[in-house]
């Protein structure tokens, strides 16, 4: 069976069985497929954006160029031998042809897998986060989170790609050392004071590194603020008056400054470099 540029949106494939079967560039979005099996197909670049995929099973078939943005999939799926290469042939085909293609065995970490395995987009992926990324710290309770919520829109608006620990850590780390990774990959961190783990988190992220750091607070400020600024001297510290007017005011001022100093640390990086050559 081959489907191709058709549009099944909101279709019902419950408990659907498809074998040996094609999707090529097929729009999928918002379909419901509780149930359903793959095995031996081709998903090549279709759209399962908002799409129910808690399948029965999913075997033997390529998922190359998928669209998953908000795929609702079930921890309880048979998920094997997914193939993250680009091509039109079934699995079966592949397999025929002599080849062994690279494949996963969870459609979520397909995309990122590919990555990994791509040396050149990995890198390109970890340099867009060193030149744009800023990591919000601060507290979540008494209207914390939204007030970041809003600083990421900011950020987002004057191009930069600005993130929010408020997921769930991962499995194999804890959370100091969730905080320490996205800390690594930003060019920036950006942190309220009064967030009560805030303090041991930029204690922890300036041991690490040596990046900018801005921090914000409206009131006496952290006892122990001097020995943080002494880890970093790219440390730089907005008191405002507790108006969300008032920080993103004075917030332009530091960031050009923290700019400046991404650039300084550039530069001692490559002084560094040439002087162990």
């Amino acid at each position: 069976m081959y489907f191709d540029d058709g549009d099944f949106s909101r279709a019902d494939f419950t408990d659907c069985v498809f074998i040996d079967t094609k999707f090529n560039k097929t729009i999928l979005t918002s379909a419901n497929f509780e149930g359903a099996t793959f095995l031996n197909c081709n998903l090549n670049r279709v759209n399962l954006s908002g799409t129910n995929f808690c399948v029965k099973e999913i075997r033997d078939t390529v998922i190359y160029g998928i669209s998953s943005w908000d795929l609702k999939v079930s921890e309880n799926s048979v998920q094997s031998n997914l193939v993250i290469e680009k091509t039109y042939d079934l699995y079966s085909e592949i397999i025929a042809q002599g080849r062994i293609p690279q494949t996963v065995d969870n459609i979520e970490l397909a995309q990122f897998i590919y990555y990994l395995s791509n040396h050149k987009k990995m890198r390109d992926t970890i340099n867009i986060l060193n030149k744009r990324g800023v990591l919000l710290l601060g507290k979540f309770k008494e209207g914390g989170l939204n007030r970041m919520y809003k600083l990421k829109e900011w950020f987002n608006q004057n191009n930069y790609l600005s993130m929010i620990f408020d997921f769930d850590r991962p499995s194999s780390l804890d959370y100091t050392e969730t905080i320490v990774t996205l800390s690594g990959l930003s060019k920036i961190v950006v942190a309220d004071l009064s967030g009560d783990s805030v303090p041991h988190e930029l204690h922890v992220i300036l041991s690490n590194f040596s990046k900018p750091v801005i921090v914000y607070h409206d009131k006496a400020p952290y006892s122990m603020l001097k020995d943080l600024k002494r880890k970093n001297r790219y440390f730089h510290e907005i008191m405002y008056d507790g108006s969300e007017e008032n920080l993103f005011e004075l917030l332009p001022e530091k960031i050009a400054e923290a700019e400046a100093d991404f650039i300084e640390i550039v530069k001692d990086l490559a002084d560094e470099y040439n002087k162990r050559k």
